[in-house]
């Protein structure tokens, strides 16, 4: 994963075909397969600023542009500074709860959020996501039937 965040870091300050220096953004997206072999597979995301109306095309061959519809996710939020152990056991704990409680979601794969530089040690922010399969509306779940989370 340091390869992948050098490489969109060089991104975004400058090595893109305009030379813009864009300012980082959070959280830092990672998407995990859970059904093949993670090494190898994982992708990370930063996002591209607001400001930024037409982001430059990225002069390294391995950094691309990406678009993706709005969606609904399940989320979990945790503190720490976590590691690829920690993210799993968190993801883990959010897919049993949401089977306990009937809810549809994508189990292909998850995807685990940093909002915090890695040199902040204290109070940090950190979230697992499970893609909804349908669309659903904002509403207060019931967690009761769910187990103890981690």
């Amino acid at each position: 994963m340091v390869t992948s965040f050098s490489r969109l870091f060089m991104y975004i300050n400058g090595n893109n075909a305009e030379g813009l220096k864009m300012n980082m953004t959070a959280p830092v997206i990672v998407y995990m397969p859970l059904k093949q072999s993670v090494a190898g597979n994982a992708t990370m995301s930063f996002f591209v600023p607001h400001d930024v109306e037409n982001p430059p095309r990225p002069t390294d061959p391995e950094v691309y542009l990406d678009t993706y519809p709005a969606a609904s996710v399940y989320v979990k939020t945790f503190g720490g500074y976590a590691f690829n152990n920690m993210y799993a056991k968190q993801a883990k704990a959010l897919a049993q709860n949401l089977a306990a409680l009937g809810l549809q979601f994508d189990d292909a794969y998850f995807l685990r959020a940093g909002y915090n530089s890695p040199f902040e040690f204290f109070s940090r922010h950190n979230e697992v996501w499970y893609m909804a399969k349908s669309p659903q509306q904002w509403e207060f779940l019931d967690l009761s039937a769910a187990q103890p989370w981690v």
